[in-house]
């Protein structure tokens, strides 16, 4: 038992990974977020750095911001406190209603772009050749959360009684800062290059432990306890084009792998199990580098627009080239009853499947002020498959769907909306009914609503709202 022990607390480090390898786990921008996500040929916001570059020529605004102010969880895990094989030595334990559900909320930024146009190349009459601009943008990109802490299972007892204390924890952020360059070369065709500086950050913790006792079987106490947290800063470039011939407009881009250039995590993990006849206990504890990289993607773009709307449709290809996170550590292993710790390296690391995502939207002009938009796409999950050594703690595919309305006017655009989505897939849950406990994945089922909050507009009207303002606070009542 302590060599299967000493074994388990090495893997059980694992569940610190990439969340859930979900590309579209922030909405971008807030048109393309409420189109489906889409925004590779007809990009006119703050998504434009982070999908196709070459689209920033067509935004018309210097400011533009979109929050998802607010999110609307609902998690549903089978058997999450017995998710796997109950051992002969708890007994016929009663292990029903092992079930949970979780609601939650969260506020979630999401990005804010600044652009500036710059001196025109050549000065063609009637021509938009030579036109460049420039964008700053901070976006995040990528996050999940979830957190079931201070929970507790004490089902119906039976033959035998159980009592579970269970708290986990975990976290993924994505955060992304891109300057951005595009340029029309002719009226019909742009080019755009972005550089992007990535900042992940993550967090794990999981503490879980339970006293069971059955008829005629000793008293037993087990516990499962992991901590684990990482940052990675990155860089990677993003390259697109984008042709348009009449009211069709074709757009194209790829991502380089990011270059790595610091990382560091931590891992500390403990493993017991204790009965009257029976007492072993691990530890492990190490630090060292952790590199989170995003693989190459190449998305493709079609769009068609006129002056009552526009409708597009992309694809995205990721390729699982490379290992897309590693955690190497250099630490301490102790078994009971050895207090001499062990020096121990330990290598964690993912690799990720390639990951085909489509999306669809639309945009329509009921009136010159007023448009409806409405769009679907998909989110597949990136994770190969959960493995005792995956670093990745769920795969979870997701389906979206948007719906919003935007205001025009000469000061700026205004869009509100919502994306909802629905999720399948299997997570890793602490079983401490297995000897020695393990990592086991169990179902899970997720339903959620990012309410989306966009806006666009140009400094002469913030300028001209100002004027207006400080001319109302001094006129005389």
């Amino acid at each position: 038992m302590k060599r299967s022990l000493a074994m388990c607390a090495l893997v059980l480090a694992a569940p610190l990974a990439r969340a859930q390898g979900n590309y579209r786990s922030a909405a971008l921008g807030g048109r393309s977020a409420l189109m489906g996500d889409t925004g590779i040929a007809l990009g006119t916001d703050g998504a434009a750095p982070f999908l196709n570059p070459a689209t920033v020529v067509r935004v018309e605004a210097t400011l533009a911001l979109s929050v998802t102010f607010v999110s609307l969880d609902l998690l549903h895990a089978s058997n999450w406190y017995v998710p796997g094989p109950v051992d002969p030595i708890y007994g016929s334990a009663p292990v029903s209603g092992a079930d949970i559900s979780r609601v939650s909320g969260n506020a979630i930024p999401s990005t804010f772009c600044l652009f500036t146009g710059l001196p025109r190349i050549v000065d063609k009459k009637d021509s938009r050749a030579g036109t460049e601009k420039f964008a700053t943008c901070f976006g995040t990109t990528e996050i999940q959360q979830f957190d079931w802490t201070g929970q507790g299972y004490q089902p119906m007892p039976g033959t035998g009684t159980t009592a579970q204390s269970s708290s986990v924890r975990m976290s993924w952020q994505r955060f992304v800062v891109a300057p951005t360059y595009a340029v029309d070369i002719t009226d019909s065709f742009a080019l755009g290059a972005s550089i992007q500086g990535t900042f992940t950050n993550f967090g794990r913790s999981a503490s879980v432990g339970a006293i069971t006792s059955a008829a005629g079987l000793p008293t037993t106490s087990s516990s499962y306890e992991f901590g684990a947290s990482g940052s990675d800063f990155g860089l990677s470039a993003l390259l697109g084009a984008t042709y348009t011939l009449g009211h069709l407009t074709i757009g194209a881009s790829i991502q380089s792998p990011d270059l790595s250039i610091y990382g560091h995590g931590n891992v500390s993990n403990y493993v017991q199990l204790t009965s009257s006849t029976a007492q072993a206990a691990t530890t492990y504890l190490g630090q060292g580098g952790f590199h989170a990289r995003e693989p190459t993607r190449m998305s493709l773009g079609v769009g068609w627009d006129w002056p009552r709307g526009s409708v597009e449709l992309d694809g995205q290809l990721a390729l699982a080239d490379g290992d897309a996170l590693e955690l190497s550590t250099q630490g301490a292993q102790f078994t009971l009853p050895s207090t001499t710790g062990t020096p121990t390296s330990l290598l964690l690391h993912t690799r990720y499947q390639p990951t085909l995502n489509a999306s669809i939207g639309a945009e329509f002009y009921v009136r010159r002020s007023l448009s409806l938009l409405t769009g679907f796409a998909t989110d597949f999950s990136a994770v190969d498959n959960l493995s005792p050594t995956s670093l990745a703690p769920a795969q979870v595919n997701r389906l979206l769907l948007s719906f919003g309305v935007g205001t025009h006017g000469d000061t700026g655009t205004l869009i509100v909306g919502a994306q909802a989505y629905y999720g399948w897939g299997s997570a890793f849950a602490p079983n401490v009914y297995a000897n020695p406990p393990v990592e086991t994945p169990t179902s899970v089922r997720t339903f959620g609503v990012l309410f989306v909050l966009a806006g666009a507009t140009n400094l002469k009207a913030l300028a001209n709202a100002v004027s207006d303002l400080r001319k109302d606070i001094g006129r005389p009542k």
